[in-house]
């Protein structure tokens, strides 16, 4: 997969989706004149460590969804690590489409975003060879768009960011990173360069205590039941300050024999769940088929049921699995269901142990789409 093949293909998934999410809402798809303003901070860590980049509104904006896509210097940075998409209420689906250096983000939510967290994060590991005081441009592709209030698909101005290398102190994970956690639950920040003289602020929270356990690893405790996804974390060492909100970055365990799907990354961003119903199947034709993507946010392992009910509620098919901690996995229907292929009209119901992030996803092997869908709880 070509990025031209790629870039072209997207844009025929950006007219569906577009036309999925306004039949839904009843309103008219065509794009809408407009232009938003964003920012990306500029950023600094050392050479080897990881760097989260943050897309934001210059000002309080209705954005429910978008299409963002980048590129990075593949000279500077190794693959990217991981994505996050915002969700004031907890309720948002994305899919990134990775293509060499390329990235095309796609993303549905059921609320309307404002400027008090980043539209997008995007973890960029710098590459250990990289000379100190090296620097490099990140930025968004101008055909990106977002779905502005009633508005429509809309483009956006953005002031790109400066990456540099410098600095000893980086965030590159916060374990838990996402849940509704209790008082006294240890939250570990891992990154490089902390010492006694580092500091850990937590801005949206309350905490009883922080201590550095080693170079690579920093805990606070909760002083009270958080929301961990989200929290806005700083550390400031001897040579620079960094800042990171947090989010679950799951560890991919199966990879779909699904080239497209293969190429793609669930971004989760869903309420957890110990029961979601996923949209009901549509008519499916030559390169086109729907997938699951399932996410446990617990550090203990979770047991899952998937089953296909048919219209009239029947159950078609069941199995069951094992997701361990941190798992996740984003696989064909019937590379989940034991080779059953849903038929249009059923829906796919997923039952867990323990709360859980599921969704699913429209795939389109030919045009090279993925389109995420809620489940039918979210709406």
């Amino acid at each position: 997969m070509t990025r031209s093949v790629l870039k072209g293909a997207t844009a025929i998934g950006a007219v569906i989706a577009a036309t999925l999410c306004a039949a839904a809402k009843g309103v008219d798809p065509a794009a809408a004149a407009g232009v938003l303003s964003m920012r990306i901070p500029n950023e600094a860590a050392p050479a080897g460590a990881m760097v989260q980049m943050k897309v934001m509104t210059t000002e309080v904006t209705p954005i429910s969804g978008g299409r963002p896509g980048f590129a990075y210097d593949m000279a500077f940075f190794d693959a990217a690590a991981g994505f996050a998409i915002a969700a004031p209420n907890g309720e948002a689906a994305g899919a990134a489409i990775v293509d060499g250096a390329h990235v095309q983000v796609i993303y549905r939510g059921t609320s309307r975003f404002t400027a008090d967290y980043p539209v997008m994060t995007v973890v960029l590991p710098i590459r250990a060879d990289v000379p100190r005081g090296t620097r490099t441009r990140f930025t968004l592709d101008p055909s990106s768009t977002w779905d502005f209030g009633t508005a429509g698909p809309t483009t956006a101005m953005v002031s790109p960011g400066t990456v540099r290398v410098d600095g000893t102190t980086s965030i590159a994970d916060v374990i838990p990173g996402e849940g509704v956690w209790p008082a006294g639950t240890v939250v570990r920040v891992l990154g490089t360069g902390f010492d006694a003289r580092t500091s850990l602020k937590v801005h949206d929270t309350a905490i009883t205590a922080d201590r550095v356990v080693s170079s690579t690893e920093m805990q606070f405790v909760l002083a009270r039941p958080t929301d961990v996804r989200g929290l806005r974390i700083t550390a400031s060492g001897a040579t620079n300050s960094v800042t990171y909100y947090a989010y679950m970055r799951g560890i991919t365990s199966h990879v779909s024999s699904r080239t497209l799907l293969a190429a793609t990354e669930p971004i989760f961003s869903v309420a957890q769940r110990t029961h979601a119903t996923l949209a009901p199947t549509l008519p499916m034709s030559g390169s086109q088929y729907e997938a699951v993507a399932l996410q446990n946010p617990n550090l203990v392992s979770v047991n899952v049921r998937l089953a296909i009910h048919a219209a009239n509620g029947t159950i078609v098919h069941d199995t069951a699995r094992t997701l361990a901690a941190r798992e996740r996995l984003a696989l064909e229907t019937s590379e989940l269901l034991d080779g059953v292929v849903p038929p249009a009209g059923s829906t796919i119901v997923v039952t867990a142990s323990r709360p859980i992030d599921a969704f699913s996803l429209l795939c389109d092997e030919g045009a090279a789409t993925v389109i995420p869908v809620l489940p039918l709880e979210a709406r």
